[in-house]
């Protein structure tokens, strides 16, 4: 499990549907993008602002409110 002071990432729930990175406003997620291997990242957890629009987007649960 992946946080940030507001929201937890399950990395095996991603579908990679990279809504939550195009809701994001902060840029807080990156993509993992490899053959067999793609879910999204927390890559700037700091900059979480706690909008939840993430946790809002995902239709697969991946991403909680902390």
């Amino acid at each position: 499990m992946i946080e940030t002071s507001y929201i937890k990432l399950n990395t095996h729930n991603c579908q990679a549907c990279w809504k939550c990175v195009e809701e994001c406003p902060k840029n807080v997620f990156g993509k993992i993008n490899i053959f067999i291997h793609k879910h999204v990242i927390i890559k700037n957890a700091n900059d979480c602002i706690g909008c939840l629009k993430c946790v809002n987007a995902c239709e697969f649960g991946a991403i909680h409110k902390n």
